[in-house]
């Protein structure tokens, strides 16, 4: 027969059990406002049976109570991948959109002082002397608007080019915050080794963990494998519990399924870095490197999503084996140049036929054309829209503004020809000027507005993720309330079961055999 105690043990068990239970409730309820804090449940199970004899041959089995197995915290997996997914795409096109933004702001088109206003101005001053050549106040306009437009242009590639620098910084400081985290990764991998053995799930471990598995998902786009799984099924970790997580290595995950390995938990004693290699020559950004050595960009070999890659992309790098930049910036950077050269050669050459006629005291006539030096660049080199500037020339005297073709003073033909320079497709745009420029304008449009759309996309994505996501590992206040109660009236129960074994002991022990005494 079974023991006369047996269920003082069974209440004590149960009793025991609901504490436990409670004291996880307890916790989910302190960190419900905790960031990236996962609900945690005790995990319940029987305790071993026990065979009774009922007599008369009869044998049962009863069951002795119950017992905490673990403490298990409640997450999904594939919502936290899918999550991850959605946040690279965001980071990545809400990145490029604030680019494009400060792009759009320094481009400032359409309004009253944009560059294709300013050409427009330039143009109506040289009809305007067309009109009145012999007049020096036209050519004083005509000078001024010239510099405006040179201005216009400098401002341009001077205020490009420092949010492009600005971009790199934010690169550089993203970078060391990617490797930030890998090296963060491998610490706590690294804790969570040292746990798992002896049979504890170190939930906290786990979820500080993922919280840097969720901010990197917004730098870079990778993939976890997990080295310790087979062991634990195996039993080959110790005590590790069968749903233990155990160490991840991280990759990186390139264009074409390539992956780039920065945390490898077996062959490592750290993580391994980032850090970005330039052309000795250019400065470009050619790749990165880790400890395995150089990875160079190519057309299929470059990240995936990310804001290291937006910041990439907008910045400008070079991909191996080109000399040019491959980029947003440096892309509208050399747009505007090819518009200041091929603006400033087919103007100059215009001017440069322009012609007045003279006679010496002698008689004989003369002509005096027009410099081919009306534009130049500030630093003596290529003319390029950070270094277009009005000749040194046409600021000596207004005179050597030539607005004739015939040659006399009166007419203006030359000037209408300079002016009749917005129309004509030139040589080394293969469009007009003001094509040119809107086609680019326009281009930069398209993507911003693709960009930003794309970006909307993402994030309700990501937000329909991280609803799945929250209502898995979040803590509900009201459903923790519910537990709360369920516990409660389990361990209520638990001791007044305690207290009725008590009474029928008390009686056996003390209430019995009193006859005959």
């Amino acid at each position: 027969m079974g023991s006369t105690f047996m269920g003082l043990e069974t209440g004590r068990r149960a009793l025991t059990t609901s504490q436990w239970a409670l004291q996880a409730t307890g916790n989910n309820v302190s960190n419900a406002g905790t960031a990236g804090f996962s609900r945690q449940r005790l995990v319940q199970a029987t305790t071993e049976q026990l065979s009774v004899s009922l007599g008369g041959g009869k044998n049962v089995q009863f069951g002795t109570g119950v017992r905490g197995e673990l403490v298990e915290r409640l997450r999904d997996v594939m919502v936290d991948k899918q999550y991850r997914d959605e946040s690279t795409k965001y980071a990545y096109y809400s990145t490029k959109a604030a680019a494009f933004g400060r792009m759009e702001d320094i481009i400032n088109e359409p309004s009253e002082t944009g560059l294709a206003k300013t050409l427009d101005s330039f143009w109506a001053s040289l009809q305007g002397l067309s009109k009145n050549p012999q007049d020096s106040g036209a050519r004083s306009v005509v000078r001024q608007q010239a510099d405006t437009v040179s201005k216009t242009f400098n401002y341009l590639a001077t205020s490009l080019t420092k949010v492009q620098g600005d971009l790199k910084n934010e690169l550089d400081v993203s970078t060391k915050k990617v490797n930030d985290l890998l090296q963060k990764i491998y610490n706590v991998n690294t804790q969570i080794h040292e746990i798992e053995p002896i049979g504890v799930l170190p939930n906290d471990l786990y979820d500080e963990r993922d919280r840097y598995f969720d901010e990197l998902s917004t730098y870079v786009d990778f993939e976890k494998e997990s080295i310790d799984a087979s062991d634990i099924i195996s039993g080959n970790m110790g005590n590790a519990a069968k749903i233990a997580e155990g160490r991840v290595n991280v990759k990186l995950i390139m264009p074409g399924g390539v992956t780039s390995e920065v945390v490898n938990m077996k062959t490592d004693t750290k993580a391994r870095s980032i850090e970005f290699t330039t052309d000795p020559t250019t400065k470009a950004i050619t790749g990165y490197n880790t400890t395995t050595g150089p990875v160079l960009f190519t057309a299929s070999n470059s990240f995936s999503n990310g804001k290291l890659w937006a910041l990439l992309q907008m910045h400008g790098y070079q991909r191996d084996g080109e000399t040019t930049l491959t980029g947003e910036y440096p892309k509208m950077l050399d747009n505007l140049d090819k518009m200041a050269a091929a603006f400033a050669k087919e103007f100059n050459d215009a001017h440069s036929k322009n012609f007045i006629k003279s006679k010496d005291a002698s008689g004989t006539v003369s002509n005096t054309y027009g410099t081919n030096e009306f534009f130049v660049a500030s630093d003596g080199g290529t003319v390029k829209a950070g270094t277009i500037s009005v000749g040194d020339t046409i600021w000596k005297d207004l005179s050597n503004i030539m607005s004739s073709r015939d040659g006399n003073i009166g007419d203006g033909s030359g000037a209408l020809i300079l002016a009749n320079i917005k129309t004509t497709s030139l040589s080394d745009l293969s469009a007009p000027i003001g094509s040119f420029y809107q086609s680019i304008i326009g281009d930069m449009g398209v993507a911003t507005s693709q960009t930003i759309d794309l970006g909307k996309n993402a994030s309700v994505l990501m937000e329909n993720a991280d609803q799945r996501r929250m209502s898995v590992s979040a803590v509900s206040l009201d459903e923790e309330m519910t537990m709360m109660i369920q516990y409660q009236h389990a361990y209520n129960a638990a001791a007044r079961n305690i207290t009725t074994v008590d009474e029928m002991l008390d009686k056996i022990i003390n209430g019995m055999g009193l006859v005959g005494r």
